[in-house]
């Protein structure tokens, strides 16, 4: 009889107690306790610390790999290194503490890595606030959590180790940046971004709230121009978009819609063109703009005589706030009678060469037409193409400015028109599509499928704690990539602050000296990008880089990663399901373009944990936050208990600020570290919440005291001289004992593996623990 599969949820007391009883030739093999005398003691918290504390440096801390056996990766989305675990990382890292050393009894030759998420503001504000350097606040952190994350009884493997602020894992970020730069997918732009002014950082649309303050810092945010570095995340759209598709993806549900929605229908394409602002074509390379024009319709991409923009486009706030907006325009202003306003600007056409006027539609005007083009047709990119031959605004626009006029270009029966273009006459719209997409493609300048909704990935911040954009600034070169063999860009020792200055620590722009270097081309003088990146880039490839840590010549070796990808269950919070996992697909499905990888699709199946919740008290006049303590019952109502006001009860997501939460180590403390485990993996699915009650505790404590006084008696009784009695009512208990043993380890398997349904897993045990005492 095998029920080794008990040790899993206990990742103290059942493999340190060695409670484990193997088949071994026909008679039980008992792993006994030597050292501790407490079989005759209580199980209490004392009972229960004495016993962890004699195990803590008894047990191997590196699980040992067999390549014998089938692969498992077991991952769990990595901390940032906050210095204090919550119980939410209690229970995502039991969890997957759970599942690992499920899968190790299974026989599996299992991954089970933990690193840490390191870089980011919140370092650089503490270290402001503590007079202490952000590395050093981070590494001090990062101590303390492995520490208890240890106490906790996670069976990690720390020899994988990593922290994405070594300088041995961020030059390898700056590696995969270099290889997106040599394929054209890295381009720098002048951008309207989120500035926060408190934080002095650029913040996504996400990081923004619905009253247009950031997230973090609650500053209004402002619009501010800045240079900023993209990746051609959008070049992958479609794929992505099809990659959901993949058979292989097991439970990832409502995360697929998540991801869909976030894509979007990747039913166009985008084509870049060159615009020079104020019409004069020898104006300075500060008065250009790459404008990005999205269209359904690429095969009347030849046609086009104008194009046509919102009047809250980034490009006519540029050209407002440099004051070229009425320079040489021969219409009305918008809001007039003629419901648009020629741009004193031109854009370059990619294919054709020519030059192509932009117009500027008025929202707000009592045109039809115009109102339904702005409201449907212009997308999120702000802009469109015009086409006189295919749309009646289009016509009414070009025939009052004077532009050309292409006449129609598809037939009634799909095929394109002489008007579309030698190149595409007598073509279906497919294939004219198709010849037109590639053009662009082979131009750099778009041509891939894509959402309209959907942008590139802006990763420029403008912080000091980031992985350093491997670039050089070169007056005579422009943009130049640091070679591969002087990576790393190494961070320098952080700055005094400045006063007056930002939340953090200075950027660093403020860094002369670090700054100043030479080109990597001509030799000559040059300064250093002082952007660092979104550390979305930092984590979008650290499952890879825990296969092979230590490589000192390689982000990772392809022949491990194809062996090990991919991950075969990750386990986080819904909060990370659109931004990091698109971002973490995209980069897997590059270097599966690079040959580096053996599947695009990196997480074969997704476990996505529910929160803890914890009972949230809130005076109703005021709106603060009370702690339990804080308030009394009287009757079904709560009150303050100082002031009398009304208190109103929730359920909400465990947090500091709202007086709600439970410190993990008093936990631990109070209950043991397997009764911690235990409490969190009961009553519900992984996948709910998990309202905290400690009413519900004396379930699970009652349980495991049971359980030991079951082996105290079992103990006793084998001790015992006494044979144990023959006979046909010992035999009908045997083979009931072995039906149960067989109905709760068949039932328990089933909600590890299928379901994840791991409450039910720890019912399915507490009835094998009864049927073991009878």
């Amino acid at each position: 009889m095998n029920v080794k599969r008990w040790v899993i949820i206990f990742g103290n007391m059942k493999q340190k107690f060695a409670l484990k009883y193997q088949w071994s030739s026909g008679s039980f093999r008992t792993y006994s306790v030597r050292g501790i005398s407490a079989w005759q003691e209580d199980l209490t918290p004392t009972t229960k610390h004495v016993i962890e504390k004699f195990w803590a440096n008894r047990l191997p801390e590196t699980p040992c790999y067999d390549d014998s056996k089938p692969k498992f990766y077991v991952l769990s989305m990595f901390p940032y290194p906050s210095g204090q675990l919550h119980m939410g990382h209690v229970r995502v890292y039991t969890i997957s503490d759970v599942m690992a050393r499920f899968y190790r009894m299974k026989g599996k030759n299992v991954i089970h890595p933990m690193g840490w998420d390191a870089f980011g503001l919140p370092a650089e504000n503490a270290a402001r606030e503590n007079n202490i350097a952000p590395s050093v606040w981070t590494y001090n952190n990062i101590d303390r959590m492995k520490n208890q994350l240890l106490r906790l009884g996670c069976s990690f493997d720390w020899n994988r180790e990593l922290a994405t602020c070594d300088a041995e894992y961020y030059k390898w970020t700056q590696s995969l940046f270099l290889k997106l730069h040599s394929r054209g997918m890295v381009y720098q732009r002048e951008a309207l971004v989120n500035w926060d002014p408190v934080d002095e950082t650029v913040l996504a649309d996400e990081q923004v709230d619905g009253q247009g303050r950031s997230w973090r810092s609650g500053a209004k945010v402002e619009k501010r121009w800045l240079k900023q570095w993209f990746i051609r995340s959008t070049q992958f759209a479609k794929a992505l978009m099809e990659g959901l598709d993949d058979p292989s993806l097991i439970d990832w549900r409502d995360i697929i819609k998540l991801q869909q929605h976030w894509i979007g229908p990747c039913s166009g394409t985008t084509i870049d063109f060159d615009v020079v602002l104020g019409g004069e074509e020898s104006v300075g390379r500060e008065n250009r703009w790459t404008l990005t024009v999205w269209t359904e319709h690429p095969e009347c991409l030849l046609g086009a005589s104008f194009i046509a923009i919102r009047p809250d486009s980034d490009l006519h706030l540029l050209c407002k706030e440099k004051g070229i907006l009425m320079k040489n325009s021969t219409s009305q202003t918008v809001g007039s009678n003629r419901p648009w306003q020629r741009l004193p600007c031109w854009a370059h056409h990619p294919i054709t060469g020519q030059k192509l006027p932009l117009i500027a539609l008025d929202e707000k005007c009592d045109d039809d037409d115009v109102m339904m083009d702005v409201a449907g047709f212009l997308g999120t990119h702000g802009c469109r193409l015009g086409l006189p031959g295919e749309n009646s605004l289009d016509l009414k626009i070009a025939v009052n400015e004077g532009f050309s006029i292409n006449s129609k270009m598809v037939d009634e029966k799909g095929c394109m028109l002489p008007s579309a273009g030698p190149d595409l006459s007598g073509l279906s719209v497919a294939d004219a599509r198709a010849v037109v997409c590639e053009k662009a493609r082979a131009l750099g300048v778009g041509g891939h499928h894509v959402s309209p909704s959907l942008k590139d990935w802006l990763i420029s911040r403008q912080r000091y704690w980031g992985t350093p954009i491997p670039m050089v600034h070169c007056p005579n070169c422009g943009a130049v990539p640091v070679p591969p063999d002087q990576l790393p860009v190494l961070l320098p020792p952080p700055q005094p602050s400045a006063s007056g200055g930002g939340r953090g620590v200075p950027t660093l722009n403020r860094n002369e000296q670090w700054k100043q270097t030479s080109c990597p081309q001509c030799g000559g003088s040059a300064e250093r990008e002082t952007d660092t990146m979104d550390t979305f880039v930092d984590s979008s490839w650290y499952f890879l880089r825990y296969l092979d840590p230590k490589n000192a010549s390689a982000p990772f070796c392809p022949e491990k990663a194809k062996k090990f990808m991919p991950v075969d269950l990750y386990i986080g919070g819904k909060e990370h399901a659109v931004l990091h996992l698109y971002y973490a697909r995209f980069m897997s499905h590059f270097l599966h373009s690079e040959g580096l990888l053996p599947n695009p699709e990196p997480f074969r199946r997704m476990l996505v944990q529910g929160m803890i919740m914890g009972k949230t008290y809130r005076a109703k006049k005021s709106g603060k936050y009370l702690r339990a303590s804080d308030v009394e019952a009287q009757g079904k109502k709560v009150f303050e208990r100082t002031t009398k006001e009304p208190v109103s009860v929730s359920w909400e997501k465990m947090s500091k600020s709202k007086g709600n939460g439970v410190e993990p180590s008093d936990m631990i403390e109070e209950h043991g570290a397997d009764t911690t485990r235990l409490l969190v993996l009961a009553d519900v699915a992984p996948t709910s919440h998990r309202k905290w009650m400690p009413e519900t505790f004396p379930g699970i404590i009652n349980w495991q005291r049971r359980l030991w006084l079951t082996m105290r008696r079992f103990r006793e009784l084998r001790s015992s001289e006494e044979l144990l009695p023959k006979g046909d009512h010992f035999e009908s208990e045997e083979q009931q004992m072995w039906d149960s043993r067989n109905f709760y380890l068949k039932g328990a398997t089933f909600n590890y593996s299928a379901s994840h349904q791991l409450s039910v897993a720890i019912s399915k045990m507490q009835g094998l623990s009864n049927a073991l005492k009878r």
